[in-house]
């Protein structure tokens, strides 16, 4: 299935294709015309010497955001799929080599902290993201499938042991009062429920899914999709949608580029 989706400035985000094929194609939202976001410096750190992006914090510290490095990996990944280029295939490893660094490695688990205080939710560092544990999942294994290295199939594995760590134990997993799974791409308190990290998180489980056939990833793919078709409604506010439902605040028109439907 492909659909098509248009955001302010013209740039248009062709979805890819949705399927339970095991080779891997473009990602489910091709973020190729967001291209722009980082040759005109919006996250403001620029690049490293390798081509990372890296971002820059509001007290004017340069750092490695792992979300930021995942887009930009989904970005390269669905141009050399299109173009073979090699010189993007050399930058693309760059950005996992470069994860690989910033990842920390716990018993069975992996996760990517932040290390910049979250504002937003009053979050300390380090804390972890569900979205970046979601997006990073769906990068490893495309990795996986371009460089034949079974490590990053390990790592997009040990990605998933972590989102079965509950927010109260440093995690990202929340069942709420309801008894509904979500996984929180800011573990605050009180709970915040954001939509679109959500729903990322829920990619990178299919994709991990689609190789593995893992029964218990199923079994949560499933759950979220519970969580999804019993509580989307809360995030209508009626001619747009909510960001999350804790400050419940309508979402920046960036936003209706990827999961979010006004």
């Amino acid at each position: 299935m492909k659909f098509m989706k248009e955001e302010s400035k013209n740039i248009k985000l062709e979805l890819g294709d949705v399927s339970l094929n095991k080779e891997l194609g473009i990602y489910y939202i091709d973020m190729s015309p967001a291209i722009i976001h980082y040759k005109s410096n919006l996250y403001g750190g620029g690049f490293d010497e390798n081509g990372v992006p890296m971002d820059k914090s509001i007290d004017g510290t340069i750092f490695y955001f792992p979300i930021n490095i995942a887009q930009y990996g989904f970005i390269l990944h669905a141009h050399y799929l299109k173009n073979k280029c090699e010189k993007t295939l050399i930058t693309l490893k760059s950005c996992v080599n470069k994860l690989e660094e910033l990842k920390t490695t716990k018993d069975n688990y992996c996760v990517w902290l932040h290390k910049q205080y979250n504002y937003r939710y009053n979050i300390k560092p380090p804390w972890p993201s569900a979205m970046a544990q979601g997006e990073l999942i769906s990068l490893y294994l495309r990795a996986y499938q371009l460089f034949e290295n079974e490590s990053y199939l390990d790592t997009a594995k040990k990605a998933y042991k972590f989102l079965e760590l509950d927010v109260e134990e440093g995690g990202v997993k929340k069942i709420d009062e309801n008894g509904y799974l979500w996984y929180e791409e800011y573990p605050s308190k009180p709970s915040s429920y954001v939509l679109n990290g959500f729903i990322y998180t829920i990619f990178g489980l299919y994709d991990l899914f689609r190789i593995t056939n893992n029964k218990s990833v199923k079994k949560n793919i499933d759950l979220c999709i519970n969580t999804l078709k019993n509580n989307i409604h809360k995030y209508d506010a009626g001619f747009w949608s909510r960001y999350d439902l804790l400050k419940k605040e309508l979402v920046r028109y960036y936003y209706q580029k990827n999961v979010h439907v006004p």
